[in-house]
């Protein structure tokens, strides 16, 4: 058993609460099978399993014995997007049962002290971590970007322990928590010379099967890939091959030089990678679809310069009546893009910028949607995989989609 301090032991036993004792058992013996020798407080958690499309009637019964009995997070816990944009489910066509449930599980969320932020992104703004600052994220594109972008520490957590780590504000000492796990261990060498943001999420596709889930890749791009497109690679990679972290040469907090990211040792694989490699994922994993029923943009969840970009696409164009135009982000991003002279833009061209949600965990395939156009990758691979291969995607860039679906 790992060593554990006198207030953790009080946890333990029940002093705080049977539910603190569970979640002390759960992150305990999650520490133990990977040999952590003690436990570390942490005081940032992010929470997946809140749409009731991926977690259904078993997580409201779980949420109502908590409330019932009193538990209050320790941790400041924020929540992941739900199955709906809370003010506007009708406009998307939820259903209203489904409403009614999700409705009740973020309440839930919020009775024990989870902040209803519902984003896939919250390291933007409504819970990013410093530099080196241990986290509980459970959201894997969260992750991911916490440990290559910000520099942040985290594991990969499921919804449960990381709702445990939440209770006891604790996590074990294991994994990416520890320097000397951080360092990668295979390069990749990436000829970007013609990408769009759409093809770094191809480029994670195309290495999610030739990668372990414990390999940490450092890229080499031949052109400086923007913050964007990095989020997007991570994105592809945490989804399609269960990647928590990489390092990008001269860009990444852990990777000045290749010496440094690598630890100063050696890469056991060295990859060469070019668009006709990147390209290729299309024709492997997707549909080809002539229109659409449906345009969804925001996965992870649009940011401000994301959506200025679909604006500055537009020139007075409209989107085509029968297709849906849909861009999801977060409350705090749609309160800043409203201010903005391009929101007018946007709004007459007729697309729909919807929060709380995203295309992945709302009940799409109940909504008459069946052929989708997308320039996100992990949206790509997760959406067939959720509808019961209902839908059909296609993965296209920003602006190959505004000019196709406008007129």
């Amino acid at each position: 058993m790992l060593d554990i301090t006198r207030e953790e032991e009080r946890m333990l036993s029940g002093d705080y609460g049977e539910w603190t004792a569970r979640a002390m058992r759960l992150i305990i013996k999650l520490g133990e099978l990977n040999a952590a020798d003690r436990l570390v407080e942490i005081s940032r958690v992010h929470l997946s399993g809140v749409s009731y499309k991926t977690v259904g009637d078993a997580a409201i019964e779980l949420l109502r014995d908590m409330v019932s009995d009193g538990v209050k997070l320790k941790a400041y816990t924020t929540l992941n997007p739900a199955g709906m944009d809370f003010s506007r489910w009708k406009i998307m066509r939820v259903p209203e049962e489904f409403a009614m449930k999700q409705k009740e599980i973020v309440d839930l969320y919020q009775a024990l002290g989870a902040k209803p932020t519902l984003t896939c992104a919250p390291y933007l703004y409504e819970n990013k971590p410093d530099r080196g600052e241990i986290v509980a994220f459970a959201e894997s594109s969260a992750v991911i970007y916490a440990n290559s972008i910000i520099g942040a520490r985290t594991n990969r957590h499921g919804s449960i322990d990381a709702l445990a780590a939440a209770i006891a504000g604790r996590v074990p000492l294991m994994g990416l928590l520890l320097k000397e796990n951080r360092f990668g261990n295979i390069v990749i060498d990436v000829n970007n010379e013609k990408f769009e943001q759409s093809d770094y999420g191809l480029l994670g596709l195309f290495l999610g099967d030739k990668l372990a889930p414990t390999d940490i890749p450092v890229f080499i791009f031949k052109h400086t890939p923007t913050i964007w497109d990095l989020r997007s690679l991570g994105a592809a990679l945490a989804a399609s091959g269960a990647i928590a972290m990489f390092h990008t040469v001269g860009i990444t907090p852990e990777a000045k030089t290749m010496n440094e990211a690598l630890g100063g040792g050696c890469p056991k694989e060295k990859i060469i990678v070019d668009m006709r490699d990147v390209r290729s994922v299309i024709d492997k994993y997707f549909s080809s679809i002539e229109e659409p029923d449906a345009v969804f943009i925001g996965c992870p969840h649009a940011s401000l310069d994301e959506i200025r970009k679909i604006g500055k696409l537009l020139h007075g164009k409209r989107i085509k009546n029968n297709i849906d135009f849909w861009v999801f982000t977060s409350r705090t991003v749609f309160n800043l893009i409203r201010s903005d002279p391009i929101y007018d833009i946007i709004k007459r061209a007729g697309i729909k910028i919807f929060t709380d949600t995203c295309m992945v965990v709302t009940p799409i395939e109940e909504m008459g949607i069946r052929y989708v156009w997308t320039d996100g990758s992990k949206a790509a691979w997760y959406i067939p995989k959720f509808a019961e291969r209902k839908i059909k995607v296609e993965v296209k860039s920003i602006k190959e989609i505004v000019n196709k679906v406008t007129e």
